[in-house]
């Protein structure tokens, strides 16, 4: 009788040792689980000047094709950068690449009134004009599919750009830029308006970032947890050749709310107002920079002027955005965007409001 009590609390005490492996297992997976994952990210390491502190250099659309072509054929790629290139001094220089840089020749929506491609050149021209990064959370950088964004990246990388705001699919494109230097860390984050299907990414599916709610606040979550101490909106919106919508400035509102530190605007391809939004600058639109298409200014009565951006902020934390003013309709100037005129500077004046001071053809404000 003893010996059957004694055989039956070896396996009481058996089964609880497997019942206690089993539940310290499970927790061990739970904190696994839990642990936070590094942050995907594109890092781009940057030397700072001699305080180093980060110049990031921002402009408008570019695309170095359509129009253009007969410019780049018989003077070359770097032609219609040449007027511009002084401007694009700093530490970092990013533009919004609006268009792939592909040899793929098929547009991905044949009945598209606009589609855009640049070959693979045009990646080794912003490179030597001084661009460090293309940024592709547009409405053009889907144009020739899947194959050409990934061509785009390839061939980026092959000229020394990074680039970001679009991917294989939600989760590449939602990578926010991530520059460092030995004094501060600022991540930058492109999103778009809702270009559709064709634009926009997925779980599985290439394209870039429409702006929501969540998105929005995904992104601060992930430059914070990458070491992020400044965040900057990089946003495709607006409408062609016209003036802040509604739309813009709602979106700046949540963009701000959510804890980014500047906003700063392509898509209408004119220049647009600068304004404090509760203390935050946005930057609405910097129009182009060397955009390839004709340009229709005229026809929407507007003056084709656009800006070059930089940004800055000290040891205290105080920023400061300044502004290149750039004439950019073709027709004047034959694809060779330049320095504003003084009769295209006063329009830009006009535009961009009260916000900003200006200095001969620079305007500037602080924050």
């Amino acid at each position: 009788m003893a010996r059957h009590h004694l055989t039956r609390d070896r396996r009481l005490m058996a089964w609880f040792t497997a019942l206690t492996t089993l539940c310290l297992g499970a927790v061990g997976w739970q904190l696994a689980v839990a642990a936070p994952a590094e942050p995907e990210v594109i890092t781009r390491t940057v030397s700072a000047g001699a305080d180093g502190r980060l110049d990031l250099t921002f402009t408008g659309d570019t695309m170095l094709g359509d129009g253009a072509k007969r410019l780049i054929a018989t003077a070359g790629y770097d032609a219609p950068l040449k007027g511009v290139r002084p401007l694009l001094g700093g530490d970092v220089t990013i533009v919004n690449a609006e268009g792939p840089i592909t040899t793929v020749a098929e547009p991905a929506n044949p009945g598209a009134k606009y589609s855009y491609a640049v070959p693979p050149e045009g990646a080794n021209a912003l490179a030597r004009a001084g661009v460090d990064v293309l940024g592709l959370g547009n409405n053009h950088a889907m144009d020739r599919g899947a194959a050409g964004l990934s061509q785009t990246q390839q061939f980026a990388q092959a000229a020394g750009l990074s680039t970001f705001g679009a991917g294989a699919d939600l989760a590449q494109a939602m990578r926010p830029l991530v520059l460092t230097s030995p004094q501060e860390t600022i991540a930058v984050i492109a999103f778009g308006e809702n270009f559709g299907p064709l634009h926009r990414s997925t779980q599985t599916t290439p394209g870039m970032v429409p702006l929501s709610i969540d998105r929005v606040e995904r992104g601060v979550l992930t430059a914070r947890a990458a070491g992020a101490t400044k965040i900057v909106a990089f946003v495709h919106w607006g409408d062609n050749y016209a003036d802040v919508n509604a739309q813009q400035r709602y979106w700046a509102g949540v963009l701000v709310d959510a804890g980014y530190d500047a906003v700063i605007g392509t898509g209408a391809h004119v220049l647009q107002p600068v304004e404090l939004v509760r203390g935050t600058p946005v930057a609405y639109g910097l129009g182009n920079l060397a955009f390839g298409a004709p340009g229709r200014f005229a026809s929407y009565g507007k003056v084709g002027v656009g800006a070059v951006a930089h940004l800055r902020w000290d040891a205290t934390g105080r920023g400061t955005l300044r502004l290149d003013c750039v004439q950019t309709d073709n027709l004047l100037d034959g694809y060779v965007a330049r320095p504003c005129p003084p009769a295209t500077r006063a329009a830009a004046q006009r535009v961009l409001g009260t916000t900003v001071t200006w200095t001969k053809n620079q305007a500037s404000v602080t924050f």
